[in-house]
């Protein structure tokens, strides 16, 4: 891909143009209909930016790195058939893409916040498109970013997309539920951080069904009762039972 113009200014747009960026990607334009969005991005990476459809320069390849629900009504946005648009949705297929232009996707598995450094490197990178052609050339691209780059089809990146849900989305929840107990026994948030990343980390070498512990695992029936009995919010009593025995059902053969 000789250019590209990133559609949108949000979270993914951001590291998606400075992951293109530092691999030496030409990245042409940023559009956004906000215009003091797309000037933020424009000028932190020294690249033109614009917030009208009239302005848009021709490209290889298009990049709508937006929310879903703003995906296709941005991708009627592009006026230029020979070129190749994508989405970065993990959920969405590229019949979403509304225009007589070539079709594909390229999705970064990843949780972005503008304000966190991330090493892109370690980012996968999931690609699809309605030729081989293209998925060898968006392929390619996701290789000079990424050292894991994948080729999958929707149904595929969409079970790929929910795990991620439940393995960031629902545990970081799940951190808010912890901090709210903390703070009831008047203790910071920064006593459980070394055993969240003792736990992030034990993962790295093994599997998650090897590194489980607590007391649904050991099935201590007493231990899980005095902690229903803390607990004074019914959906955290409702979320409590439900995860214990989800572990208890994993573990009761042992």
């Amino acid at each position: 891909m000789k250019s590209v113009v990133i559609i949108g200014a949000g979270n993914v747009a951001f590291h998606l143009t400075r992951a293109l960026l530092q691999n030496t990607i030409n990245v042409r334009q940023v559009f956004n209909r906000t215009l003091s969005k797309a000037q933020e991005l424009g000028e932190a990476n020294n690249i033109k930016y614009t917030d009208k459809i009239s302005e848009l320069e021709k490209a290889d390849l298009y990049i709508i790195a937006a929310s879903d629900s703003a995906v296709e009504e941005l991708s009627h946005y592009i006026p230029y058939d020979d070129t190749l648009v994508v989405h970065t949705s993990g959920s969405l297929s590229t019949k979403i893409l509304k225009g007589d232009y070539r079709k594909g996707v390229f999705y970064p598995f990843q949780t972005f916040t503008k304000r966190k450094a991330l090493r892109y490197e370690e980012i996968p990178f999931f690609v699809e498109a309605e030729n081989k052609e293209d998925e060898d050339a968006l392929y390619k691209l996701a290789d000079k970013i990424s050292n894991e780059v994948h080729r999958v089809d929707s149904e595929k990146r969409r079970k790929v997309h929910m795990s991620g849900v439940w393995a960031s989305n629902f545990v970081n929840h799940l951190y808010y539920v912890a901090q709210s107990i903390c703070e009831e026994a008047e203790m910071p948030f920064d006593v459980l951080r070394p055993l969240i990343l003792e736990t992030a980390n034990k993962i790295q070498d093994m599997e998650p069904l090897e590194a489980q512990t607590g007391p649904a695992k050991r099935g201590d029936s007493i231990i899980l009762e005095k902690h229903m009995d803390l607990l004074t919010d019914s959906r955290q009593q409702q979320l409590y039972q439900l995860l214990s025995d989800s572990i208890k059902r994993t573990y009761q053969n042992d």
